[in-house]
């Protein structure tokens, strides 16, 4: 069941200096297109720091006090938030979607002053503030004044069914606070298959951990490490525990603080996971869609961490989100404080990896991925992410090698998620001209992964691009988009294996369809400007490769292109000169 996380106007409008709103005064001009500057580029502490000194300029500006709050609630300047935040919770006009209040009802929860804090949130929930956050936040501002049993009776009146899958954790968390596990165990996995996000899954496996049904709790773990994500890492957290016979103590006691923690953060999740999805449906539509915006996501996850200062997950969260905004001293900062005891830290380390890489510092980049693995040396992913970094500054051979010892280490009947092992072993070895190794890999992801379409089209049309088992080659592909039937990416690899053949009439309909459902792909639309030139169709591949110019290709692919929309493809049996 997927929530649906609604949030008004008025609060995205409280994060979006672009808003419809009255000029500053001239006295503070500079500071505020400085602040929207910022806002617009997604650097929030910059867009704190002007938009707080617009507003001491301008203290009556509405609009700039507002920014100011956000942003600064943003970048984690609690302090300064918070005091923005009570002036704005006076003014009836403050038009900020319910956010000050829930941030001063946040306050009141940590500082034991339950019923101001039900009054904070039923107010802010009544402005816009998202209703299943104000619903559960309210139910732990009541269990810190009534208890969980009048806290349980709460969760249960609350209205809106289709909040519904947002309510089994906290209902486990009460339940077991109380000592009754058997409604615990129910909630907890009642919450499992209603949501499924990195709180409900964690949750659920450390309760077993506590109850001790080592069976139950290995095949759950091992059930997580088959999957993807945060899933992924989970269970990999939790089969090293087991293994190393560290099982919490004791049952768990969610204060009401980390309980209202718990929802921001799912909150905050929930808001990113919808903003992503609407991004990637417009991107493949064709849509240009500019900078991500993810404020409201960040704000959520930093007053998460503002009530419990050790939830390594929204941390990571925010260490995330900042390395997207291209703020990567920050991102850094903020994941190296996941500690390595968290089911997040090797996760944490290859952002932070990718921070030192996106600043074009590959050798620190490396370094923290060596280190990882020295300190983890069961790391997979960490080897498989060095390995990526390797072979993205054409550093095959040391990409394979890093593989080498993650295959050399598979079980003989390894998981079917190993696929990917071979696969990117594979990539490396056919860059370095060592084929027959990087066949037997191919055909090894398929052998253990005969349902996976990505292995199935690697390796049927690496045969087909070398005129090797064509039978089989197209066998492959052909069940790899029977398997996707909308991946654009593999149904562009059917017909390209296609005209590789010289077979442009068969080609050319798949090369359409691929484009059609992956538009801003510019190695596709490369393609379907290729098998047009081939059959004549040269007013329509030219078209196709000015538009791969405005997809921002890489340069080798934007240089080739550049060449053939002035002298168009070889003839056949040409050579380029």
């Amino acid at each position: 069941m997927r929530i649906r996380v609604l949030i008004s106007a008025a609060a995205l409008c409280a994060g979006l200096s672009a808003c419809v709103t009255p000029a500053p005064p001239d006295s503070v001009v500079g500071d505020y297109l400085s602040a929207r500057l910022a806002a617009r580029n997604n650097d929030v502490e910059a867009a704190a720091g002007a938009f707080s000194e617009a507003q001491q300029k301008a203290p009556g500006s509405l609009e700039i006090r507002r920014n100011a709050f956000y942003f600064r609630l943003a970048a984690g300047d609690y302090d300064q938030a918070m005091a923005l935040a009570e002036t704005l919770a006076r003014d009836e006009n403050a038009g900020d979607g319910g956010l000050a209040r829930a941030v001063l009802g946040a306050r009141a929860i940590k500082d034991g002053r339950y019923a101001e804090a039900k009054r904070l949130i039923r107010a802010a929930r009544t402005e816009g503030f998202p209703t299943p956050a104000a619903n559960i936040i309210e139910v732990w501002a009541v269990a810190g004044a009534e208890g969980e049993e009048a806290a349980l009776e709460e969760l249960r009146a609350m209205p809106g069914d289709e909040y519904r899958g947002f309510y089994p954790l906290h209902a486990a968390l009460l339940s077991e606070n109380m000592g009754r596990m058997e409604d615990a165990r129910s909630a907890y996995q009642l919450a499992v298959m209603a949501f499924s996000g990195s709180a409900e899954i964690e949750a659920y496996g450390e309760f077993l951990e506590r109850e001790g049904d080592d069976a139950a709790t290995r095949d759950y773990y091992e059930l997580l490490a088959s999957q993807d994500g945060y899933a992924h890492f989970a269970g990999l957290a939790g089969l090293k525990r087991l293994d190393d016979g560290r099982r919490p103590q004791g049952p768990r006691d969610v204060s009401p603080a980390q309980g209202a923690a718990i929802a921001l953060y799912s909150l905050a999740s929930g808001v990113l996971q919808d903003t992503y999805r609407r991004r990637e449906a417009a991107e493949e539509a064709g849509f240009r869609v500019g900078e991500a915006d993810y404020n409201i996501s960040l704000a959520m996850a930093r007053l998460a961490l503002y009530l419990d200062p050790e939830f390594d997950d929204a941390r990571r969260f925010a260490g995330s989100i900042l390395n997207v905004y291209g703020d990567h001293e920050e991102a850094i900062k903020a994941l190296a404080m996941v500690p390595s005891s968290s089911p997040y830290y090797e996760q944490a380390q290859i952002e932070i990896a990718g921070a030192h890489e996106a600043m074009d510092d590959t050798d620190a980049a490396i370094d923290t991925l060596l280190a990882t693995i020295r300190s983890q040396p069961d790391s997979v992913d960490v080897r498989l992410s060095l390995a990526g970094l390797f072979a993205s500054k054409d550093r095959h051979r040391e990409a394979a090698a890093v593989m080498d010892k993650v295959i050399a280490d598979l079980p003989d009947d390894p998981r079917p998620t190993a696929w990917r092992y071979y696969v990117t072993r594979a990539a490396s070895l056919i860059e370095v001209d060592e084929w027959k190794r990087a066949e037997a890999d191919l055909k090894r992801a398929v052998d253990i992964a005969p349902e996976e379409a990505t292995a199935l089209n690697y390796l049927g049309y690496s045969w087909a691009e070398r005129g090797e088992n064509l039978d089989e080659a197209f066998a492959l592909i052909e069940k790899a988009v029977a398997l996707e039937p909308t991946s654009g990416a593999i149904i562009d690899s059917l017909g390209w294996a296609h005209f590789q053949l010289g077979d442009y009439e068969e080609a050319v309909g798949h090369l359409e369809r691929a484009a059609s459902l992956e538009p801003s792909d510019p190695t596709i639309t490369d393609h379907l400007g290729d098998v047009y030139w081939r059959l004549g169709r040269h007013l329509e591949a030219r078209y196709q490769w000015r538009r791969v110019l405005e997809l921002e290709p890489d340069e080798d692919l934007a240089a080739r292109v550049r060449e053939k929309i002035v002298r168009g493809l070889p003839a056949l049996g040409e050579t380029k000169s």
